[in-house]
């Protein structure tokens, strides 16, 4: 642990960011492919329909995400902070009551979305045969949820104490085997989008098995034992404070991709809909180097916190808010000039793709300032100062997101629908921005009164 610990507290920025946050941003990209790829391949081998089901199926899927989020956020910024204060037994806890956690809910929520799948799919919006697919789909991936919940959480603990190219590796695993397995099952088996499913749960199974081989492995500053496996009253309330807003994220964002799917079928019909599933999918893996920057960030905002060393906080966030911004500004350009080429990975009508063009520059026309909106949230969330980081995430939708969703469209019609998300991430921006004006200025303070108690201990 010291070793992790001075490397935190003392390497310089350019350094960590090579060692923490370039392998975050490997391993995110291998979960953007893993989101990605099912996509890809039912879109190529079974039909167009197919990417619609796939994206309304993410939308239930992204609970599931948001009930590992809940415990591995808060999970992860304790961690980072414990290392900082050398707190042993903090660390200690931490690996149980993330899986108990975790494996109640998502069994939970495995049964309810067996059982009732098809309303809730009609709840969001799904119709026809994007109805029937998705069914089929999330049926088999419910199946799955538990391992698909504890794998990634367990994953987070890893990036946590900064062992981001451990993490990379087990996610890279599991990301291949995904790869692999998808058109075998889908095409050579003739399996479909059951196929799909299928390759993902087989995928997932192995990603929590290399997990779990890394933490019996001895490489982590977490110790595992028989008393790790219970739930701590001490350490669940801060977990949850801070993971809140992590599970916001992943509700609202669902919220979110509902709303403007129900709109876009009123709005657009279902080839609206074919287009924005395939946006969709290209945003998620879009904020993926975002996520992994972030990622590699959180555990050098906490320890460096936690250990009073408030000037490296805000080194470290700047420093990392402007790679963040270089990496959207190249991806902005790229999908304003090659939007056709983008959603030709997904639709083979070609006239779908050239009448889309244009309504997928909309979708994103502020992604150059996403970056700062990641590391925004990441620096309240390793600050332990959730209640932040839950308004910017809430604010997003239901501030803004929700009213511009239902007014613009009445305005503009399809075009409303398209233009409701940026604008309203726009508005969020700003509201991040104010946030983090006002927290460099408590760190200032901070600063300033640390030094001060320095020269009295001197004196």
């Amino acid at each position: 642990m010291n070793e992790n610990r001075k490397e935190l507290l003392e390497m310089s920025m350019g350094k960590l960011f090579m060692k923490l946050a370039i392998p975050g941003i490997i391993g995110m990209l291998a979960v953007g492919l893993y989101n990605m790829v099912d996509a890809i391949f039912v879109g190529q081998f079974v039909s167009k329909e197919g990417v619609g089901a796939i994206t309304m199926a993410y939308n239930i899927v992204l609970i599931n995400q948001a009930i590992l989020t809940l415990f591995a956020t808060g999970a992860m910024s304790l961690l980072s902070r414990a290392i900082g204060e050398k707190d042993e037994k903090t660390i200690d806890k931490l690996f149980g009551n993330v899986v108990i956690g975790v494996s109640i809910l998502s069994v939970i929520y495995t049964v309810i979305i067996y059982n009732y799948s098809i309303p809730i799919l009609q709840l969001l919006g799904a119709k026809g045969k994007i109805l029937t697919l998705a069914s089929e789909y999330i049926k088999i991936v419910a199946l799955g949820f538990i391992v698909g919940g504890v794998g990634p959480a367990l994953n987070m603990l890893i990036r946590g104490e900064g062992k981001m190219k451990s993490a990379m590796k087990i996610v890279f695993i599991g990301t291949i085997i995904n790869i692999i397995l998808d058109p075998i099952f889908i095409k050579v088996f003739n399996m479909g989008i059951e196929g799909a499913a299928i390759a993902t749960v087989i995928s997932q199974i192995i990603y929590l098995l290399c997990d779990i081989v890394y933490f019996k492995s001895g490489k982590s500053v977490i110790k595992i034992s028989r008393n790790s496996f219970k739930f701590s009253k001490d350490i669940i309330p801060q977990m949850l404070s801070v993971g809140f807003s992590g599970m916001l994220m992943s509700v609202m964002y669902a919220v979110q991709l509902g709303i403007m799917m129900k709109l876009m079928w009123s709005y657009g019909g279902e080839n609206s809909v074919i287009v924005l599933s395939s946006a969709q999918r290209i945003m998620m893996f879009a904020f993926i180097p975002m996520w992994g920057i972030g990622q590699g960030l959180q555990p050098i905002l906490g320890a460096n916190y936690g250990a009073r060393q408030f000037e490296r906080v805000k080194e470290a966030f700047v420093s990392f808010t402007k790679i963040a911004t270089s990496i959207c500004g190249i991806l902005w350009v790229f999908f304003m000039l090659f939007p056709k080429f983008i959603l030709s990975w997904f639709i083979t009508d070609s006239a779908l793709v050239s009448t889309g063009a244009n309504d997928f520059r909309i979708y994103f026309c502020i992604f150059i300032l996403y970056g700062f909106m990641v590391t925004s949230i990441t620096l309240f969330q390793a600050l332990g100062k959730g209640g932040k980081a839950a308004l910017i995430v809430t604010g997003r939708q239901i501030l803004f997101f929700i009213p511009l969703a239902i007014v613009l469209p009445l305005l503009i019609n399809e075009t409303g629908v398209w233009l409701a998300m940026p604008l309203g991430d726009f508005l969020c921006i700003i509201l991040a921005i104010i946030f983090t004006i006002g927290e460099f200025a408590v760190l200032n303070k901070m600063i300033k009164g640390y030094k001060d108690s320095l020269v009295e201990e001197a004196i």
